[in-house]
């Protein structure tokens, strides 16, 4: 089936733009009972931020504008027992400006909101409320000398073809390190590539500070370990969304910005960055930090854009975006969304589909067919 989606996926144009049908991937692992893997106690604390749905709820619930608290940030575990975490709480007067932008600019000044004039909106499709798991392969981790990983809840380390080779203790740390015949994990020895599972669909897997949904590929290479996190595409946004975006700014801005990185992410499903992932987590491509930068504000801005994308002729557009119209300009020859001109026309009442008609002019916004 793999080969069938990676055929699939190769065969479709791009113009910064992929195709608009993806087939639907899972994998599975098998339960059978092997030993557990000796490891040293390491417990690092697992995210709220992620298992908030009441608190999502509420907040869908709450009239503009939007609260001013951001549930994050989570730290790298010590070796002694960590404190509970606490939902953070940052007021806007404090927060930081975007944190992330594509390329480096000397004078890159806000961007001034366009004319009202300019604002056609775009026609919006319905959330697709029935998507499927869509598997994408994020690189978080190039040429390391050692990992060290766990997960939330009880987990399993497999190999290529599912096999369990042994099982991981709810949050109890081990480290990865490459041998001439695999891989050392902890005290057990494995094959050159191994899957790290949490039990659970609701578990996590950590990986060097931060923890990620979904599982960790961990392939040993000639330049050091190479991990790919495997998540399901809205799961990533939940994430993208909060890294490239102040996760405080208005619900259309943010709901802008879910809408160009899932398009951005599809046309790298199809033209992905090497055999093994299909993009990075760096900047680069699209800020991505797992669960750390998701809040209650940026899984409501994918959860009401579900699988809407930006389209231009049956394909999917590659929406360059950077922090300021100095910046789109320089690098992207002025194609592309200003994330501070979309805040600024957010705050002015515009809708989504009004910022993304003004920074793609030409494109149309449609939803994602899974068949």
């Amino acid at each position: 089936m793999l080969k069938a989606f990676n055929a699939s996926i190769q065969s479709l144009r791009i113009w910064h733009i992929a195709p608009l049908f993806l087939p639907l991937l899972l994998g599975s692992t098998s339960a059978r009972t092997s030993p557990a893997i000796s490891t040293p106690a390491i417990v690092p604390p697992v995210p709220t931020s992620v298992l908030i749905d009441r608190e999502l709820a509420k907040f869908r619930q709450q009239p503009q504008p939007l609260p001013s608290q951001v549930l994050s940030t989570f730290s790298r575990p010590s070796l002694s027992k960590p404190k509970p975490q606490a939902i953070a709480t940052v007021p806007q007067s404090q927060a930081k400006a975007p944190k992330t932008q594509r390329a480096s600019s000397s004078s890159s000044s806000p961007a001034s909101a366009p004319p009202q004039a300019t604002l056609a909106a775009l026609s919006a499709p319905k959330p697709a409320r029935n998507l499927p798991f869509i598997p994408l392969r994020v690189a978080i981790a190039f040429k390391a000398k050692t990992l060290s990983i766990t997960t939330s809840d009880n987990g399993a380390i497999a190999d290529g073809n599912g096999r369990v080779l042994g099982q991981l203790a709810a949050q109890t740390g081990v480290a990865v390190t490459p041998t001439p015949d695999g891989l050392q994990v902890g005290d057990w020895q494995t094959p050159s590539t191994i899957w790290v599972k949490p039990k659970t669909a609701r578990g996590l897997v950590f990986l060097e500070g931060r923890w990620y949904r979904g599982a960790v590929q961990i392939v040993a290479q000639a330049d050091g370990l190479l991990a790919v996190n495997h998540v399901d595409l809205e799961a990533y946004l939940y994430s993208v969304v909060g890294a490239e975006m102040p996760a405080f700014w208005s619900a259309e801005a943010l709901k802008a910005q879910a809408v160009a990185a899932r398009s951005y992410a599809l046309v790298h499903m199809a033209r992905h960055a090497d055999e093994l992932y299909d993009l990075g987590a760096t900047p680069r491509w699209q800020a991505y930090n797992g669960a750390e930068s998701e809040t209650n504000t940026t899984q409501a801005a994918v959860n009401d854009t579900r699988g809407i994308l930006l389209s231009y002729q049956g394909g999917v557009v590659e929406s360059l975006y950077a922090s300021s119209i100095d910046i789109v300009r320089d690098v992207h020859g002025g194609f592309g969304m200003s994330q501070e001109g979309a805040n600024q026309l957010a705050q002015k009442n515009f809708s989504y589909p009004q910022i993304l008609g003004h920074f793609y002019p030409g494109t149309s916004l449609a939803v994602l067919n899974i068949k």
